[in-house]
């Protein structure tokens, strides 16, 4: 006879777990089994042990090889059922095949570049990706993944660590166009100033197995390391923009960050809070932790205050997968996963790729002062080439390395060959027309209108539609601003603003304009978007100014500077005949993104050439 928690099997005539059971095994298993989970190559993150996961049998070994192998997913604070569900399916299934014999040329390559680098220009900064080289088929899955639905670009922003090894992998570019950064070939062309090569940005092509060709843009940064997060998702906004329908799935924001800037930095919060809010999605954002396990000389448990530097990220219903580095098919397996997460929810994912960091901070450094124990471990750990070479059996390792470690011999001496310095990036032809430089007063243009376009276009300032319930304040006002525009006023300031995005949405010049509660105006002035008091419609007179217009588009923003700054700043480097504005509402407010303003507003056309229409 069956009791309330199992049943007997009909033909072994033995006790079996009820669905019921199995369900409640799963389950605690999908909630904390990444607890227990494989995760560090080296060891020194042990697995911890969760009192819910004291279970024995059949279900619960499979449900832990499924949630504590060197894959732990960690997504059970999503609310949203049908998300969770589909991730529990791709997490209890056979894992797709990996293709083992590309992936293990990419580890050669990416650390084969780094040995002729230490060899060559030993001594010098470069911030080396080894330990963590599977960050090299995780970003190819991506892409793999993401030209079969279509992609046509991947805008990418990381700080330092393994920038030069993406810049020869993910970008294409000519491993002695690199190289020459190190041979300093035309130190005129900086004359002071310029900025050092791991901050340089890049573009290139991408070529998939499959043959789709994926743009790279690789965008530049300074050394706050998560400054770029808002920069470059704001450049994916403006990307996907421009294209209109099906931009989404056109352009492809992915950025990468270090474990201790990603628990310790707030602009990246700032910047994972835009995910769905209208203004500022970019349906999904691919956020990878280069997890070194440790910051400058600073062990993770004086990074952050959770086990994890992604813990984070909860804040959000956004999904982490956390994955052993040095098991590469996991890797691979976790960044399809994250990709078809993307394109099937139009959300961002996080995968924490824990490895270990085998040079110093940076190669001039010495880590054993610090963290003895640890790099004693890590002097006597093989680079993952040869680990995975040897689990794949492969026979022709050694071979595949002479050869690419000949040719990226033969390319630092092209370099030493070169008289200038080469550009590792090309613009969008959108910038063909604009150049910079020092202003000159020739410059200056009259930006003036005349008297009847500003009359022409004060009629659909300031009216609205048949049957929308205006607030008698706001009527009152729209009813003076009439006055203003055909002269029997004089013209206050926000009806001179409203005169000027009108005039320029008429000439077909787009208008961004965000800030906190810029809608309506911090001092009650603005009234750009006007709300119906009965039903809570809106209605935007400076959508129909006119016929075949421009768009104009006002957004409150969120309750952030640097973050909401970084992003419109990114906007306008992609969208340079857009008049993009963000409106700090008190001057202290602007001071606290002062980095932003520093960094990229006011540095970035002497630093890395690149002008913004901000």
């Amino acid at each position: 006879m069956a009791t309330r928690t199992s049943k007997v099997a009909a033909t072994a005539g033995v006790l079996e777990p009820s669905s019921q059971d199995r369900e409640r095994i799963l389950d605690a298993f999908r909630r904390w089994g990444y607890l227990e989970a494989d995760l560090d190559p080296l060891g020194f993150l042990q697995p911890q042990s969760h009192p819910e996961l004291q279970l024995s049998g059949e279900i619960a070994r499979q449900a832990r090889s499924y949630y504590c192998s060197t894959i732990g997913a960690d997504f059970m604070h999503i609310a949203d059922v049908e998300r969770r569900r589909w991730i529990q399916e791709r997490m209890e299934s056979e894992p797709r095949a990996v293709d083992q014999k590309h992936v293990l040329d990419l580890l050669i390559r990416a650390d084969l570049f780094e040995q002729v680098l230490q060899q060559r220009y030993l001594g010098t900064k470069r911030f080396s990706l080894e330990g963590v080289t599977a960050l090299l088929p995780l970003v190819d899955e991506v892409l793999e993944q993401a030209g079969q639905r279509g992609a046509a670009e991947l805008v990418m922003g990381m700080s330092h660590r393994g920038r030069l090894n993406v810049i020869v992998h993910v970008a294409r570019r000519a491993p002695e166009e690199v190289f020459a950064g190190f041979e300093d070939v035309d130190p005129r062309s900086v004359l002071g100033s310029g900025d050092v090569k791991y901050h340089m940005g890049a573009t290139g092509e991408y070529v998939t197995r499959t043959g789709a060709k994926i743009r790279i843009h690789l965008v530049s940064n300074p050394s706050h390391l998560e400054a770029v997060d808002p920069v470059t998702v704001g450049r994916t906004r403006a990307k996907q923009d421009r294209w209109g329908d099906g931009g989404q799935r056109k352009f492809l924001p992915l950025l990468v960050h270090g474990d201790g800037a990603f628990a310790g930095q707030g602009v990246w919060a700032e910047t994972l809070n835009y995910a769905d809010l209208k203004g500022y999605t970019v349906a999904g954002t691919i956020h990878v932790i280069v997890n070194n396990l440790i910051g400058f000389t600073t062990v993770p448990t004086e990074l952050h205050s959770a086990r994890f530097a992604s813990d984070i990220a909860k804040r959000q219903a956004v999904p982490i997968f956390h994955v052993n580095g040095e098991d590469v098919d996991a890797v691979v397996r976790v960044a399809r996963i994250a990709l078809e997460y993307r394109y099937t929810f139009g959300n961002d994912v996080v995968i924490d790729l824990i490895g270990y960091r085998r040079h110093g901070h940076s190669e001039v450094d010495d880590p054993t002062i610090t963290q003895p124990l640890l790099y004693k471990a890590i002097k006597e750990h093989p680079p993952l080439w040869q680990i995975y070479g040897e689990d794949m059996q492969a026979h022709d390792t050694e071979a595949r390395v002479g050869n690419v470690r000949a040719e990226f011999e033969a390319a630092q001496k092209t370099a030493g060959t070169l008289t200038k310095k080469p550009s590792l990036r090309q613009l969008p032809s959108y910038w063909d027309h604009y150049k910079g430089g020092r202003h000159k007063p020739e410059y200056d243009v009259q930006t003036g209108v005349p008297l009847e376009e500003l009359r022409a276009v004060t009629e659909p300032l300031t009216n609205y539609p048949a049957g929308f319930h205006i607030h008698p304040k706001v009527k009152k006002l729209l009813e003076q601003r009439a006055g203003m525009g055909t002269g029997k006023h004089p013209v206050d300031y926000g009806m001179a603003e409203a005169l000027a995005f009108a005039t320029l949405a008429k000439e077909g010049i787009p208008i961004r304009f965000s800030g906190q509660d810029s809608l309506r105006g911090t001092f009650n002035q603005r009234h750009s978007v006007l709300v119906d008091v009965e039903n809570e419609e809106e209605y935007v007179p400076l959508e129909h100014v006119a016929p075949n217009q421009a768009r104009c588009q006002i957004y409150n923003s969120t309750l952030s500077e640097a973050g909401v700054l970084g992003f419109e700043y990114g906007y306008s480097r992609d969208y340079p005949e857009a008049l993009v504005l963000w409106e700090a509402q008190f001057g202290d407010f602007a001071n606290v993104a002062q980095a932003i303003i520093d960094q990229f507003v006011s540095a970035g056309e002497d630093k890395w050439g690149l002008l913004s229409g901000h």
